[in-house]
């Protein structure tokens, strides 16, 4: 990272009053809990604060990266050059059966919300341990539903034009586990979602419902980023692992889950490049047993070996998290 790039942010943070912190530790603002600092550190509260977190990082110059709950991420041990800016904007409104919300409202939140309003449609994302915002990015899916399938518009920046985008789902490109947002470097701001007016208590046994299974089934007392890689088609990521007998499988301060071998887990002292020693190796295993290259569904970000697969190295200005 060039020290004249992280200057000229500082300096023109100053001249807006925007207070940066240095070198922050990612590995807190993580559910993997893994991680260097960041150079900088922007908390957005509001959708102004994000813009001007954003524009930041444009005029400098510098890599931002944007970050929502932290899930579905793999800081490097070396953390993030530049600028990250941590989504905190959470507003939400209803109308009717439809609900507009800030793409950095937990997906957890707004599926109490829903239920305490009645409306039915969104339970699923009890299971989504992201924001909306990296959500619609990712078009995040659990129990046969996804994002897409109740995204009504999209209201995106795009930091080349400095343009407000309102986008309708039909251009947002939302297909298995991807959308238009993860190859245009457009940023999230807000998404209304439509919805259906419900039985308060059936929707409520719904989300219970979900809950216990997402208990039963994945190792959610551990410290994981979420399921690893992609399901391939026709079949199960977590089924090849398991079948390729990689469940307990370890390296240093990380394993395969023992209750789901789509999930890596990692002790209290983790290490990132332990994390990235495992993905890589079950990987491998797996291409080299059943002849299937599983694509990772968690992303690799910061400093890692330039040209690693699945790395995203200190993304450009508008890049954001998947959680």
């Amino acid at each position: 990272m060039n020290e004249n790039g992280l200057r000229r942010l500082d300096r023109l943070a100053r001249e807006r009053e925007v207070a940066l912190e240095r070198d922050v530790p990612m590995g807190p603002l993580t559910t993997l809990r893994v991680g260097g600092p960041a150079d900088r550190l922007l908390v957005a509260r509001d959708q102004a604060t994000l813009r001007i977190g954003l524009e930041l990082a444009r005029e400098a110059q510098v890599p931002c990266f944007l970050l929502g709950n932290g899930s579905d991420v793999v800081v490097s041990d070396a953390g993030i050059r530049g600028l990250v800016v941590r989504n905190r904007a959470r507003s939400v409104h209803f109308r009717g059966s439809r609900l507009t919300a800030d793409a950095g409202a937990p997906m957890a939140m707004l599926v109490k919300r829903c239920a305490g309003a009645g409306l039915t449609g969104i339970e699923f994302g009890i299971s989504i341990p992201g924001t909306l915002g990296g959500a619609i990015w990712a078009n995040a899916g659990a129990h046969g539903s996804e994002i897409g399938d109740i995204t009504t518009i999209v209201e995106a920046w795009d930091p080349g034009s400095d343009a407000l985008l309102s986008l309708p789902a039909a251009e947002c490109a939302f297909a298995y586990r991807e959308s238009r947002f993860k190859h245009s470097g457009e940023v999230v701001l807000s998404a209304e979602l439509e919805l259906q007016a419900g039985d308060p208590g059936r929707i409520a046994a719904l989300v219970a419902e979900h809950q216990a299974q997402r208990l039963a089934t994945q190792p959610l007392a551990d410290q994981n980023a979420g399921s690893v890689f992609r399901n391939p088609p026709g079949d199960h990521a977590g089924r090849l692992i398991d079948v390729a007998g990689l469940k307990g499988f370890r390296i240093g301060t990380a394993s395969v889950s023992t209750k789901h071998a789509n999930f890596i887990v990692v002790d209290r002292d983790g290490v990132a490049a332990d994390v990235r020693a495992i993905a890589d190796h079950v990987r491998a295993v797996v291409a080299e047993r059943f002849n299937v290259t599983l694509e990772y569904e968690i992303e690799f970000v910061g400093d890692w070996p330039a040209g690693a697969p699945g790395t995203e190295s200190s993304a450009g200005p508008g890049r954001e998290a998947p959680g």
